[in-house]
C-alpha cells in the first residue's frame, strides 16, 4: 500500500479524520509521518488541541501497520497512551517507526496464528523537541469466514 492507497483507506474508514486535513507526508515499510493541519486542529491558547495530537500520533501508528497488513486482516488498536510534553504550534507531524523484525515477527504470528499485537511509538515534534511521545498497542487479526480464514 502507498501513501495515497493508505490516506483513501484513512478517509473511507475514519472520516473524522479528514476534518483534521492529515495527510501522510511519506511511508517506508518502516516509517511513516503523518501530518495534521495546525488551523483545524488548535485550541484557544493557539496550539495544537490535546485531542488533535492524540489522533494524529495514533493516525501514524495505525497507519504504519495498516499499511502492510495482508488482505483480509482487521486492525484495531488495543489500548494507547500519550505524554504531552511541550505545546505545538502550527501543523502536527507525528512520525512511527517499527524496526524490520519487529513488523516481520508481527506478521509472522498473523499468519500462523491468525492474530497478533503489536507496540508502536509515535512522536510528535515542535521546534526540535519531543513535544508528545503516543504508545499504542495494536491488534490484528485475519478475517473469519465460513470455510476458514479468508
Amino acid at each position: 500500500m502507498n501513501s495515497s492507497q493508505l490516506e483513501q483507506r484513512i478517509r473511507e474508514g475514519i472520516p473524522i479524520a479528514a476534518q483534521m486535513a492529515f495527510r501522510v507526508r511519506s511511508l517506508t515499510l518502516s516509517g511513516i509521518t503523518v501530518v495534521g493541519g495546525g488551523e483545524q486542529n488548535h485550541n484557544v491558547h493557539g496550539t495544537a488541541f490535546a485531542g488533535s495530537l492524540y489522533a494524529i500520533a495514533a493516525l501514524s501508528a495505525w497507519g504504519l501497520v495498516q499499511s502492510r497488513l495482508p488482505k483480509g486482516a482487521e486492525l484495531v488498536m488495543a489500548r494507547a497512551e500519550i505524554d504531552y510534553r511541550l505545546p505545538v504550534i502550527g501543523d502536527i507531524v507525528a512520525h512511527c517507526n517499527i524496526d524490520r523484525e519487529t513488523f516481520d515477527r508481527f506478521l509472522d504470528d498473523l499468519q500462523q496464528k491468525g492474530r497478533a499485537r503489536l507496540k508502536a511509538l509515535s512522536i510528535v515534534g515542535s521546534d526540535g523537541s519531543v513535544a508528545a511521545e503516543f504508545r499504542g498497542v495494536l491488534h490484528a487479526r485475519l478475517r473469519q469466514s465460513a470455510g476458514g480464514v479468508d
